[in-house]
């Protein structure tokens, strides 16, 4: 699959796209259906492993594949998947390991900041154990879950509620046969959107981080949908991850009373400026209007 470059008028979808026969021809419930069963795949591949040790590697890899999950959940809330039943099995338990993943990883990221910076040996003696801490509580709280249980839940509410919104669709007049580029295309114009007007005025850690996870959203959009990786996307969302992470070490380096950490927190103000720096050429030529498309003959999309 080919991408061309976004138009000149970013604030449009181009006037033109040759649309991938996999999007064009596949509904989109079947579609949408279909991304969560492979998304599904790789959290089955990860939980169970995590849940034995929590090791760096295996708590960064069952984040990105629950990231990767709340990434296209968000489409399918809104497009009626949604059910207590699923929350009750499903998606409560996946969200309260998100969280407890999420203490243990900014440990881990926290460490390896203050590594490039210089801080101390004792500052990084007492992270460490702070970790270690943290791990043994997250190991005995996973403990409390039933993987197999939610693994099989989370298979079965995949595998059957298509059909339960497939009939509340044609009872509503609707269509669950539409196209799948079609049916998706609002979503990511609407995440567009929210990114464009973040990046406008993003200037504080707080804007920045909002304008990260805005990036992060659309990113994974045009990821886990429309199979599309960017460049821009990637490079923009790693500087404004790599800014919150240096936000996140000053704050607690300005609590630490070692003369060191002062020396830290002068290496952190450099890093973050060279990364504003950094993001600038970004900011301004972030790929709006970036589709999939491909280079052989299809059926040519025209924007309204």
């Amino acid at each position: 699959m080919n991408t061309k470059p976004p138009s000149s008028d970013n604030h449009h979808v181009r006037s033109e796209l040759v649309v991938p026969p996999h999007l064009d021809g596949a509904p989109w419930l079947m579609f949408e259906q279909q991304c969560a069963l492979s998304i599904y795949d790789d959290i089955k591949k990860h939980l169970p492993k995590l849940a034995k040790k929590t090791t760096v590697e295996r708590v960064h890899a069952t984040r990105v594949a629950l990231r990767r999950w709340s990434s296209i959940w968000k489409i399918l809330d809104q497009d009626g998947w949604n059910s207590s039943k699923y929350w009750k099995q499903v998606g409560k338990e996946l969200k309260k390991i998100r969280s407890l993943l999420g203490e243990l990883r900014d440990c881990d990221v926290n460490i390896e900041v203050a590594e490039s910076v210089g801080v101390s040996k004792k500052i990084l003696d007492k992270w460490h154990e702070e970790r270690k801490s943290i791990a043994k509580k997250t190991k005995k709280e996973l403990k409390g879950f039933d993987v197999d249980t939610l693994l099989d839940d989370m298979k079965e509410f995949l595998l059957k509620r298509p059909d339960k919104l497939r009939k509340n669709l044609e009872a509503a007049g609707g269509h669950s046969n539409d196209s799948a580029y079609l049916h998706l295309e609002p979503f990511v114009q609407a995440q567009e959107e929210i990114t464009r007007n973040l990046a406008s005025s993003a200037k504080t850690p707080e804007e920045l981080h909002a304008l990260r996870l805005g990036v992060k959203a659309w990113r994974y959009l045009l990821v886990e949908f429309y199979g599309l990786t960017n460049l821009e996307l990637v490079k923009a969302q790693s500087i404004l991850g790599k800014l919150n992470d240096l936000h996140r070490v000053e704050l607690l380096l300005a609590d630490e009373k070692d003369t060191a950490a002062k020396d830290a927190l002068a290496k952190c103000n450099e890093q973050r400026e060279k990364l504003l720096d950094d993001f600038t050429q970004f900011r301004e030529n972030l790929p709006y209007g970036l589709r999939p498309s491909v280079s052989s003959p299809g059926r040519k999309l025209k924007s309204n």
